[in-house]
């Protein structure tokens, strides 16, 4: 079951995502309007959605910021940013903040359920100037924080943790099937964001799979 947590201030547009989502007998969705940002965490602790559909302006702040601090979790959901049109500075901090789909509500009809199961299943959904934009911006060069395979500056130790976290691992379960403990694990994964300047674990998972580790 894919648990879907829909954080839109519009309430109209929130029923009518959530109606889509709802038809469909592999999702489970939940919406909330948040007035804090513990509304959002309240939210996020009591559901453990495996998707966010978040709007691009979030409490007075970019939807991206916020995205970026969800994304900081020890199991972080898939976020989705929702925009009433496309903003072309978006997509590159986006990428960078760990988000995993840029949708633009009104260009067209949008399919959810089929953007909840790619990004859900580890894949990405974006708006098709978005996913121009981000062509243009990393074409003919690695992606920041994507180093070659060759120039990786990992242990043999560092690769085992990278690879049970890509594969969604807690710290707990890494430290259970290494034998070692929560904060030997935390420790590494720290010192890999700040080697391989990522801000979170699903950046890492998305590095591990881009360079073929897992």
């Amino acid at each position: 079951m894919i648990r879907v947590l829909l954080i839109l201030s519009c309430a109209r547009r929130s029923r009518r995502i959530g109606r889509q989502l709802a038809e469909e007998a592999d999702i489970e969705v939940r919406s909330r309007a948040p007035r804090t940002w513990s509304d959002i965490m309240t939210a996020l602790e009591e559901f453990s959605p495996s998707v966010v559909v978040l709007d691009r302006t979030v409490l007075n702040a970019e939807g991206v910021t916020v995205a970026g601090d969800i994304a900081r979790g020890g199991r972080p959901p898939a976020v989705v940013l929702l925009a009433d049109t496309y903003h072309p500075k978006d997509v590159v901090p986006a990428a960078r903040a760990g988000v995993r789909g840029y949708v633009v509500d009104g260009a067209e009809p949008c399919a959810w359920a089929e953007v909840v199961r790619a990004v859900a299943a580890g894949g990405g959904w974006l708006a098709p100037a978005a996913a121009g934009e981000l062509l243009d911006e990393f074409r003919g060069r690695v992606p920041h924080g994507m180093p070659e395979r060759t120039r990786i500056p990992l242990t043999d130790r560092e690769l085992s943790v990278l690879r049970l976290v890509a594969r969604g691992c807690s710290n707990l379960e890494v430290a259970t099937e290494l034998g070692l403990s929560q904060s030997t694990i935390k420790t590494h994964v720290s010192r890999m964001l700040a080697r391989l300047d990522l801000r979170s674990r699903t950046q890492l998972a998305a590095l591990a799979r881009d360079l073929g580790i897992v």
